[in-house]
């Protein structure tokens, strides 16, 4: 088979990373600075011009998987057109040291859109089968180094953490970062914020000595114009961060939200959940203590005695953990009773709506909006089926398949092509150009063919069992007008159809005259009396 092996400056993609094996004590700039002039030089000795500067990128960012480098990814998608022929980089690594499921897509990508891999010191084609296997092997020399570094990086953290020092990245609410000298070592460490260190002694006394809520004492905090580190409206679990917050009592905390690799619809993703107390390490801190320890005892009897829900309490709202005001945060049933007896209907109300002046919604209106996104979804997957969309993905698959088969074709092609030109006797062979209009046209057409699979690919739509979700709206959607189902019940139905509902709902003008009339103040649309106008953003699982 033919391999291209010389390149114009046009047809090449520079990439530029920091690795953890360049020198530390270079920034990112300079490092990659270094790595441009390395590839420079490379280019001037071995192409007739320079690479295009729309032609370079820079990883700024730092991760280790492709999903985590946008740059990367960016080159990826690039290599696809047939106008890019190879990325440039000082290191194969430099790519991809993540997993073997990295590793695999990135050199099919690589393979499959014939794109070679230049490095100073050789030059990758993935087709060949001996480069392929130096290849794997650099990548998989990149992991395992990857791995090293990292256990490397975590003894040492642990070790710093012993000796009292503060590693994390934001220094918590009432503290700054700061350094001391050990001898010729810098350790990193906190010092009392003059602003903030009071308010965490106001929060901590407000919780214990005048036995005030966590909702309480977020709320007299913003009546009193202070705000959080990043500029935030205090919330009451912002206030329940300071009060277990060891670092205030002098100590320093490890492992308190420990990375774990979870499984979700098939994709792995990582979550770093809440340790319970005990379930993490606390060492003595370099740091002065903001409260003492009597103090910070204190409120942690008091948390664990002030439970926010009992065990038996159930869900009363179907819409629990759906509905969400433009603020971000969770709205909520709320009933209205005097002496027993309902007083007005029930409505739902932002969390926050003393701060973020979102008008309420009556409980009802709201759930029949509900209905109707529920029945037209429920109208339209009747459609769906009456249309048989699964035609339409199997048409697109057997597409590929004749793609894959096609490009098949063309590389035997190639390959007789070139067997014909080996040929012992010069009699037997075709005329040089001949041979090489027939070579052109051959890969023109494997250009395309490759192109026009990789977008039959990309756009390979996800088969959907239309029936069951039917099922599940019309069960959710049953179980809102059924009474006798409870609204824990109701609740379930509705998130296996919705993920979560955006509200927004401005206040009504006041009328003029309202005091007089004693009428509940409304807006005037069109010549008719009604309330403000609803807006309802729905988020659906289809």
């Amino acid at each position: 088979m033919y391999y291209q092996t010389t390149y114009s400056p046009d047809e090449i993609i520079v990439y530029l990373r920091k690795s953890r094996s360049d020198d530390p004590s270079l920034s990112v700039e300079e490092v990659l600075q270094k790595h441009e002039s390395i590839l420079n030089e490379w280019a001037e000795r071995n192409l007739s011009g320079t690479i295009p500067k729309e032609n370079r990128y820079r990883e700024i960012v730092s991760g280790e998987t492709i999903e985590d480098r946008p740059q990367v990814q960016e080159v990826l998608r690039l290599i696809e057109s047939p106008k890019y022929k190879a990325i440039l980089v000082v290191e194969v690594q430099r790519l991809s040291r993540g997993d073997l499921e990295d590793s695999g897509r990135l050199i099919k990508l690589l393979r499959y859109t014939n794109t070679a891999v230049i490095t100073p010191q050789k030059t990758y084609n993935l087709h060949d089968e001996y480069d392929r296997d130096i290849f794997e092997r650099e990548l998989k020399r990149g992991n395992e180094f990857l791995e090293y570094q990292k256990r490397i990086m975590k003894r040492g953290r642990e070790a710093s953490v012993k000796k009292g020092n503060f590693i994390g990245s934001v220094a918590p609410y009432g503290y700054d970062k700061a350094f001391v000298m050990e001898g010729k070592e810098k350790c990193h460490t906190l010092k009392p914020n003059p602003k903030e260190a009071p308010i965490v002694k106001m929060i901590f006394d407000m919780y214990v000595s005048q036995n005030l809520g966590r909702v309480t004492i977020a709320r007299n905090l913003n009546d009193l114009g202070i705000r959080t580190k990043k500029g935030n409206l205090w919330s009451q679990d912002a206030v329940k961060s300071i009060l277990e917050n060891e670092h205030y009592i002098g100590k320093i905390r490890w492992n308190r939200r420990k990375g774990q690799n979870i499984v979700e619809g098939g994709e792995i993703r990582q979550i770093r959940p809440k340790s319970k107390h005990g379930e993490y390490f606390v060492y003595d801190g370099r740091h002065e203590p903001i409260i003492s320890d009597e103090l910070f005892q204190a409120a942690r009897e008091k948390q664990g005695k002030n439970h926010r829900a009992k065990p038996s309490t159930k869900v009363r709202n179907p819409l629990a953990g759906l509905l969400y005001c433009q603020c971000g945060r969770a709205m909520s049933l709320r009933t209205y009773k005097k002496n027993g007896q309902e007083r007005s209907a029930p409505r739902m109300l932002c969390d926050n709506q003393s701060y973020c002046g979102t008008s309420s919604a009556l409980y009802s209106e709201i759930l029949d909006r509900v209905r109707e996104v529920l029945q037209d979804c429920i109208n339209n997957f009747e459609i769906k089926i009456q249309n048989d969309d699964k035609t339409a993905a199997k048409l697109h698959s057997d597409l590929i398949k004749q793609l894959k088969n096609k490009l098949n074709e063309l590389d035997k092609k190639e390959i007789a092509l070139w067997e014909s030109q080996t040929d012992p006797d010069p009699d037997k062979r075709m005329p040089h150009h001949v041979f090489k209009a027939l070579k052109e046209k051959l890969l023109k057409e494997k250009e395309e063919t490759q192109q026009a699979l990789n977008n039959a690919t990309a756009s390979l739509p996800v088969p959907i069992n239309y029936e069951e979700k039917m099922k599940n709206f019309k069960e959710a959607l049953y179980s809102l007008d059924n009474s006798q189902i409870p609204a824990e019940q109701k609740n379930i139905l509705l998130k296996n159809c919705i993920e979560r509902i955006d509200y927004k709902r401005d206040k009504a003008e006041r009328l003029h005259g309202y005091k007089n009339n004693k009428t509940m103040p409304h807006l005037k649309v069109g010549g008719n009396w009604s309330s403000p106008t609803i807006d309802m953003d729905f988020k659906l699982n289809i």
